[in-house]
This record gives C-alpha cells, structure tokens and sequence, in this order.
C-alpha cells in the first residue's frame, strides 16, 4: 500500500520541481554555512595574530626598558640604540596589533584604549629616563626607573593586557564555537543535498523505466498492429489480384465459348453460301470480304484471350508458356531475348504470378527501359523458386518510383500474397533486374518435377 502510494506520488509531474527546490535549498544552505565558516575562520585567524602582537607588544616593551635601564647602569651608546630600535618596534606592532583587533570586534566588546594609555604613559616615562640620562642626570634618571610608582604602573599595564588577552580569547573560543556549528550546518546540509539527489535519482530512473515500459508496450502494441494491418492488406491485395484473374480468366472463357461459338457459326453461313451456285461474282467477291474481317475478327479473339488468360500457360505448362512469351516479345521489341527456364513445381496460382511478373517486366521493357539484350531466369533453389528478368537498360532510382506507376506495386502485391518476396535493383544507366523468390508447391500436392535441361531462346 505504501509503495503503491510513493509510486503514484513519484510519477506525478510535481515531484521532480519539489525535488530541485529541495536541493536548491539545500545548496543555499551549505553556501550560506561556507561564508559563514570562512568569516568565522579568518576572524579567528585574526584574534590569534592579534594575541600574537599583543605578546610582541610586551616583549618590545620589556625590551626598551631593559635597555634603558642598562644605559641608565653603564651609558653605553649599544644600549641606547637597542632602547631607540625596540620603542620604533613598539610602535609599528602596537598600530598592527590594536588595528587587528578593530577588525574582528567591530563591536568594541574588547577595550584597548586602556592599554594604549597604559603603553604610552609608560614609554612616556622612559623617554623621561633617557632624557635625563642624556643630559647626564644619571642619578635622577635612576631614582626615577627604581620608584614603586614605574613597577606598579607596569603592573597594571600587564593587569590590563591580560584583560584584553582574555576578552580577546573569550571572542575566540566564540569564533571557535561558531566555526563548529558551521562546519555541523554543512554536514547536516551536505548529507541532506546527498540524500535528495539519491531520491531525486531514484525518483527520475524509475519514471524513465516506467516511461520506456510504457513506450515499448505502445511500440509493441503499434507494431502488433501494423503487423496486422500489413496481413490484412496483403491478403485483401491478393484477394483483388485473384478476383481479377479469376474474373479475366472467366471472360475469357465466356469470350471463347459465346463469341467463338459465334463466329464459327458465321464462318458456316459463309461455307454455305459459297455452295450456291445463283450467285453473281459481286457477291462471291463480298462474301470474301467478309471472310477476311471475319478471319481477323478471330484473330483478335484469340489475341484478347490470350492476353485475358494464355492459353499455353494451362495447356504446357509454365516453362513453355514463358518460353512463347519471350519469343513474341523478343520479335515485338527486335532484340534477344535469353531464356533460361529450367522445371518448377509451382500450384497453378504461383505459375500464373510467374508469368505476369515475366509479362510485366518485358512490357516495362519495351515501354521504358531501350535495352540491347535482356535475360529472364526460372530456377528451382530448395524450397524456393528464384525467377528473375534483368536488362541492360538505361535503368531508374528503384526507391523513387511515382505512385501513379502501378506496375512494380503489382508485382509486389502478386509476390506477396503467395508469401514470396520481391528485389528490385536499378539505378541509372546500370539497367534493371527483377528477382522474385516463390514457395514451391506442398510435398502433399506437389507433382514429381521432370528434371530438364535449361531451355536457351
């Protein structure tokens, strides 16, 4: 139940904008934490070369006193400049130190004035030392530096320093205390940033295999279904194509019967007549012009049938009756013409696909191609028969045909439907060849083939 509900929630179109706002805060977060951590980290940095400058401040200041109080002793001039070198130090560390400080307590929670009044009043008094000891007051410069007053005001200077030491190091274990808070706010952050791109990951990988599931069960789906269409189509086409040749095969026959039942009628009439001997040589002369357009008549008869249903094709057989059509074809367009037919066992539908193949292919020919020579193929290959007309014509882009020109669609759709498959090759100036490959006939109802040499035309 619980999964169920995530799954919903996780292929709804608002996860993924909640996901990158989640991490989005989350890198402000850690961003935020980072400045944070820097500031902390340099103002901890800071306090520490300031209590760093204090300690140098006391050291210089310990050290131009004792090297006043050894001019003071001796007067040697080595004492004097090692006095005049620690006050200059003094200064420039006393400006960096006190200068440090302001940086990293804008707020003045440590006071240094203190001390600054507390330092000068007592390289004040130093000056004063080495004043009087200069002007060769030796003895009183002495009494001065050995007074209980000089000892406690540097005991208050070093009271005072260690008041601001303190409050300096009070800031410090604050800065200290925050740092860890932020380095904890980026840990929790991080983890946090981790963990949403982890679901965020998740989330998207599991939309995506959801997504191609889908994808693959439509993709299936769509292709069961053109499958299904592509057979409906194909079996609709080969049942146009055997609708028409049974229905030319049907005029045909009515053609043969009615309409040559007629004119041998006629050609009877005419034998009679030709026996009367009253008749005057005008209309013996008519009668055999009627003859002759009768004769003719027939002629086209049996063209029209023979291009209706060739008649060889049921009464020789296959090899013969594309051996008759090459023939005509090759006396038709006045080049040769081999033939190469070798025996096939084919049902009477595939012998009939055979030979409109060869027809149509010889009647683009002659209407296209200006070939010199053309081959036409018959070959059983296994359970296969390969039959193939090829040409040396000026050829065609075979991908490009128009779709006006029906011809190659119907080869296609006749090849087909008898589960045979169809190659055409051409391109310009390379000539045409055309290779269908048909079933042979079931074993069940094929008919022993007689083995034959291939016939040469």
């Amino acid at each position: 139940m619980i999964k169920s509900s995530i799954e919903r929630v996780a292929r709804t179109r608002y996860v993924m904008p909640v996901v990158l706002a989640l991490a989005v805060i989350a890198l402000v977060v850690i961003e935020g934490a980072f400045q944070h951590s820097r500031t902390t980290l340099r103002q901890g940095i800071a306090l520490t070369d300031a209590r760093l400058q204090a300690g140098l401040i006391l050291q210089y200041l310990t050290d131009a006193e004792t090297a006043s109080r050894a001019f003071l002793i001796n007067g040697q001039e080595a004492d004097r400049v090692e006095y005049r070198n620690a006050i200059s130090k003094l200064a420039e560390v006393q400006r960096g130190a006190f200068q440090l400080i302001a940086d990293v307590d804008p707020q003045r929670t440590v006071s240094v004035e203190a001390v600054r009044l507390r330092i000068q009043a007592r390289v004040t008094a130093m000056e004063k030392w080495m004043d009087a000891a200069e002007r060769g007051q030796r003895t009183q410069a002495r009494l001065m530096a050995s007074s209980d007053r000089g000892r406690s005001s540097y005991a208050d200077l070093r009271l005072e320093f260690d008041l601001v030491l303190g409050r300096a190091a009070a800031l410090q274990d604050t800065a200290r205390g925050s740092l860890f808070e932020a380095i904890m706010i980026n840990r929790v952050a991080l983890h946090l940033l981790v963990l949403i791109s982890v679901l965020g990951l998740v989330l998207f990988t599991r939309q995506l295999r959801y997504s191609d599931e889908q994808k693959a069960r439509e993709s299936d789906y769509l292709a069961s279904q053109v499958a299904l269409r592509t057979a409906e189509l194909r079996e609709l086409a080969g049942h146009l194509v055997n609708t028409r040749e049974d229905e030319r095969g049907r005029l045909a026959r009515e053609l043969h019967d009615e309409l040559g039942g007629l004119f041998t009628a006629m050609k009877l009439e005419l034998a009679r007549l030709r026996r009367v001997t009253e008749l005057p040589t005008s209309a013996l002369e008519r009668m055999s012009g009627i003859e002759q357009r009768l004769n003719e008549g027939i002629a086209v008869k049996r063209r029209i049938i023979e291009n209706l249903r060739p008649s060889s094709l049921d009464q020789l057989g296959v090899v013969s009756a594309l051996e008759v059509l090459c023939q005509d074809a090759a006396s038709s367009l006045g080049i040769p013409i081999t033939a190469e037919l070798q025996a096939v066992c084919l049902d009477k539908e595939c012998e009939l696909t055979v030979f409109r193949l060869v027809q149509e292919s010889l009647t683009n020919i002659s209407k296209y191609a200006q070939a010199r020579q053309v081959t036409v193929r018959l070959e059983p290959q296994g359970n296969w028969v390969r039959v193939s007309v090829q040409d040396d014509g000026c050829g065609f882009h075979a991908h490009a045909v128009p779709a006006r020109h029906h011809g190659l669609i119907g080869m296609r759709v006749r090849v087909e439907s008898h589960a045979g498959h169809l190659t055409i090759t051409s391109s310009p100036g390379k000539g045409t060849h055309i290779v269908a490959e048909l079933p042979c006939k079931a074993q069940s109802e094929a008919q022993p083939c007689e083995p034959q040499e291939p016939a040469l035309r």
